[in-house]
């Protein structure tokens, strides 16, 4: 299995409706991109996350998943229709057993 986290700082003034939406989007990738086993996704209670507000965890199959997923449209298309509202993403991919 393969872990893959992604952390997204949002811009100034992103909405409680914006957030919702992106992440329900995060959450839709689920069901057209194969490989995806488990999609999880919420914003930042504890104060920790240096500015980061929401957090992103897909666990993958393989790595050879995780690799079709990043160019996928479906993912492309999240990306391309969300990006407006994040001013820095981090992202740290490792395998489990």
């Amino acid at each position: 299995m393969v872990e893959h986290l992604v952390w997204f700082k949002l811009k100034e003034g992103v909405t409680d409706a914006e957030k919702q939406a992106m992440m329900a989007a995060l959450r839709a990738l689920r069901g057209p991109i194969e490989g995806i086993k488990h999609i999880a996704c919420g914003e930042d209670f504890g104060g920790r996350s240096k500015g980061f507000q929401l957090g992103l965890v897909v666990r993958f199959s393989s790595r050879q998943a995780l690799e079709i997923y990043q160019p996928h449209p479906v993912h492309q298309e999240f990306v391309e229709g969300f990006r407006h509202l994040w001013d820095e993403v981090m992202a740290l991919d490792f395998e489990t057993e």
